[in-house]
C-alpha cells in the first residue's frame, strides 16, 4: 500500500461551523478555501454543511472539479488569471479577486460580449508585497474600472502573511476599511464585501481587534487544520486538529550508524546535509519522499519517532525509541503543516481517503422492497421477503420515504434502467453524499433528446450526473468522482468521449479479465465510498453472462457477479440497491439468478 492521506470530513465540517458561527457574531461571512485540497468536492461539501457562504479557489481545474460535482454555491476565484484564460473567469466563477487594470479591462470586454456583468473584489497591497494595488494608486484605478461596462466593483480586499509574513493588525485592516469608505464615496455605491484576509485574521477577531466594517474572510487553514499554524502561540480551543493524516509503510528497519561513512558531498537536491553522532540507532525507511510532501513540515504521530530526512521517494526515520516498537510493514503517521498538505494533496502518488464517522446502528437489520408493478410478481415468485427474513432482516414498509430509519437498506426493482434513476433519487434525498457502483454492460450516458422528452434507458446516468444541464440531476449528493462503472462491454463514441472528460471511473470487461473481480471491486468500493455516507448499487442482468441461456454475451460470469456482490456486502457501505430489466418477459432462470445476486449483496454466504 502506498502513502495515504486520511481526511476526516467530520472535523472539517465542525471547524467550519465554529468559525462561521463566531464570525457571524461580528457580521462577517466566511468563504471556505479549498485550494489546499485541490478543490476536493467532499471537502467543499463538508465546508458548506458547516455554513460557509461560498467556496474560494485559485485554479480553474479545481473549479471545474467542483462544478462537475454539482457544487452549487457562490465561487470566488482567489488568483488573478492570465489574460489567455479570462473568458473562463467570466463563465465559471461568480466573483474574482483582481489587482491588475489590464486584466480587469479584458474581463470587462469579454463579459460585455457575453452579455454579463462580472463582480470583482479590488485587492489592495497593505505591505505584504504579494498581489494588490498600491494604496496611492487605488482611487485612480477605481475611477478607470468604473468606466468599464462588463465589471462591477463588488468589494475591496487584501491579503496578508502569505508572502511577506505581515500579520493582520487593527492598523493595517483599519486602512482597508478606510479605503472602502473612500471608494463608496467616490463611486456613490455600497460595497458588498470588505474582505479582510485569510485565516491569519482570525486571532485578531478573537482578540476583539478586527475593525468594524470587515465583513468577509477567506478561510482555509483554520478549517482544514484547526488553525494549528494560524494560532501558533495560543490555540483556538474550539477547533479540531488532525483532519488530515499522512501515513506510509515501513519498508526497512535496521540498526545503523547515525553518521554517514565516507567523503561528504551534496545530496540529490544540491544540499550538504549535517549529521549529529548519536552512535548506532534503529532507522526506519517509509515509502514517502519529497515527490510526495515537504518533509520538513511533517510531525510524527507515532510516539518516539523522529524524521531525519528524505530523498525523492524515501523518508528516513529514527525509530529507536518508538513506543510501541515498529517493524517492517507497520504504518507510521504524520501531522502536516499547510505546505506539506498542499504538496501531498497535489501528488499523484498519494492516495486521498476522505472519510465520514460511521456510527454503529443497534438492533436488527432492515430492508424495504420497492417494486414496480411489472417486477413485483417476479420477486414474489422467488419469495424474496422470506429469504430476507431468513437472513435476519426485518422487511419493512416506509411510512415516510424521505426519512428512512437509520440502518435501513432500500431495494428497488423495475422493468428497465429508469428504475435506477428513481432509486438513486430516493437515496440522494436521504443523505448529503452518495457513491454509485453501476454494474451493467452499458454506460447509459447518451445525451437526452430534450427537456420535455421522456428519459431513455440509455440516458439514465446522463440525467443522474446532470450532463445535459437538467434541474433534476442528483447533485451535489452524487459526484462523478464517486461513480464507478463495472462490467462495461459497449459504449457509443459520444459516451466514450464523456467518460474521458469526466471523473467517472470505469472497469471494462478487459480490465476485469486482467485484474480479477476481487481487485476491481476493492477499488470500486474505495472510489464509491470516498468521502460519502455510503453507496448505491445498480445492477442489470445484462452485465452477467449466463451461458446456458445467453451464449456468447461476453459479460461477467455468474461466479464473478456473486464475488462482486459479496465484496459489496462485506464492505458494509451499501445504502440502497436497484435491479433493472426485471419484468414478465425475463427468462425465469435469469430471474432466479438475479435474486440470488441480490441475496449475495445483502450478505448471504455459503458458510
Amino acid at each position: 500500500m502506498g502513502p495515504q492521506v486520511a481526511i476526516d470530513l467530520g472535523r472539517i465540517e465542525r471547524n467550519a461551523r465554529r468559525i462561521v458561527e463566531r464570525c457571524a457574531q461580528s457580521g462577517i461571512k466566511v468563504f471556505g478555501v479549498t485550494k489546499g485540497t485541490c478543490g476536493m468536492p467532499q471537502v467543499a461539501r463538508a465546508m458548506l454543511r458547516g455554513g460557509v457562504a461560498g467556496i474560494a479557489e485559485s485554479r480553474f481545474e479545481n473549479i471545474r472539479r467542483l462544478h462537475e460535482s454539482g457544487i452549487d454555491c457562490p465561487i470566488m476565484l482567489l488568483r488573478s488569471p492570465p489574460i489567455s484564460r479570462v473568458e473562463e473567469v467570466v463563465r465559471t466563477v461568480d466573483i474574482s479577486l483582481q489587482s491588475e487594470l489590464a486584466i480587469i479591462g479584458e474581463i470587462s470586454r469579454i463579459a460585455e460580449r457575453l452579455g454579463r456583468i462580472h463582480d470583482v473584489i479590488v485587492m489592495v497591497d497593505l505591505g505584504d508585497l504579494r498581489e494588490g494595488i498600491w494604496p496611492n494608486d487605488l482611487l485612480p484605478t477605481v475611477e478607470k474600472i468604473l468606466e468599464m461596462k462588463g465589471v462591477r466593483i463588488a468589494g475591496i480586499g487584501t491579503n496578508l502573511t502569505c508572502f511577506g509574513a505581515i500579520v493582520p493588525t487593527k492598523e493595517n485592516l483599519g486602512q482597508l476599511v478606510a479605503h472602502a469608505y473612500k471608494i463608496e464615496r467616490l463611486a456613490g455605491i455600497t460595497l458588498d464585501w470588505v474582505s479582510g484576509g485569510n485565516s491569519s485574521s482570525l486571532p485578531l477577531l478573537l482578540d476583539g481587534g478586527l475593525p468594524a466594517g470587515i465583513n468577509n474572510l477567506r478561510v482555509g487553514e483554520a478549517i482544514l487544520q484547526g488553525g494549528i499554524e494560524t494560532f501558533r502561540d495560543e490555540p483556538w480551543p474550539g477547533l479540531e486538529y488532525d483532519a488530515f493524516r499522512l501515513a506510509g509503510e515501513l519498508i526497512e528497519v535496521k540498526l545503523k550508524p547515525s553518521m554517514p561513512i565516507g567523503e561528504s558531498g551534496f545530496d540529490a537536491f544540491g544540499n550538504r546535509p549535517l549529521f549529529v553522532d548519536e552512535g548506532d540507532r534503529l532507522r526506519g525507511i517509509a515509502n514517502i519522499g519529497r515527490e510526495d510532501v515537504i518533509v520538513e513540515s511533517l510531525t510524527p504521530i507515532n510516539k518516539g519517532v523522529r524524521v531525519l530526512g528524505a530523498s525523492s521517494d524515501h523518508l528516513v526515520l529514527d525509530v529507536t525509541e518508538a513506543d510501541p516498537p515498529l517493524a517492517v510493514g507497520d504504518r507510521v503517521s504524520f501531522r502536516m503543516g499547510y505546505g506539506a498538505l498542499l504538496t501531498t494533496m497535489t501528488s499523484e502518488y498519494v492516495e486521498k481517503a476522505p472519510m465520514h464517522d460511521i456510527a454503529d446502528i443497534p438492533g436488527r437489520k432492515m430492508v424495504s422492497i420497492i417494486a414496480e408493478p411489472q417486477s413485483a410478481p417476479i420477486l414474489a415468485r422467488h419469495d424474496i421477503g422470506s429469504r430476507f427474513e431468513a437472513m435476519d432482516y426485518d422487511v419493512v414498509e416506509l411510512a415516510d420515504a424521505s426519512r428512512p430509519p437509520a440502518g435501513l437498506i432500500r431495494l428497488h426493482s423495475g422493468k428497465d434502467r429508469r428504475a435506477a434513476y428513481q432509486a438513486l433519487a430516493a437515496a440522494a434525498r436521504s443523505t448529503h453524499s452518495l457513491g454509485l457502483i453501476w454494474i451493467d454492460s452499458i454506460a447509459a450516458l447518451m445525451p437526452e433528446a430534450g427537456e420535455d422528452e421522456e428519459m431513455a434507458e440509455t440516458s439514465v446516468l446522463s440525467r443522474v450526473l446532470g450532463l445535459g444541464g437538467r434541474q433534476d440531476a442528483l447533485q451535489p449528493q452524487l459526484s462523478p468522482e464517486n461513480v464507478v462503472l463495472v462490467g462495461l462491454r459497449e459504449a457509443h463514441p459520444t459516451e466514450a468521449k464523456i467518460l474521458k472528460e469526466t471523473r467517472v471511473s470505469v472497469f471494462t470487461m478487459a480490465e476485469i479479465d486482467g485484474s480479477g473481480m476481487r481487485d476491481v471491486m476493492r477499488e470500486a468500493i474505495r472510489i464509491a465510498s470516498s468521502g460519502t455516507s455510503g453507496f448505491h448499487v445498480s445492477y442489470s442482468p445484462t452485465a452477467t453472462e449466463m451461458p446456458e441461456w445467453a451464449p456468447g454475451a461476453g459479460g461477467i460470469t455468474v461466479r464473478e457477479t456473486h464475488q462482486a456482490m459479496e465484496a459489496i456486502a462485506l464492505s458494509g457501505r451499501m445504502v440502497s440497491m436497484d435491479i433493472s430489466s426485471v419484468a414478465a418477459e425475463l427468462d425465469p432462470r435469469i430471474g432466479h439468478e438475479t435474486v440470488n445476486f441480490v441475496m449475495s449483496a445483502f450478505g448471504k454466504r455459503i458458510l
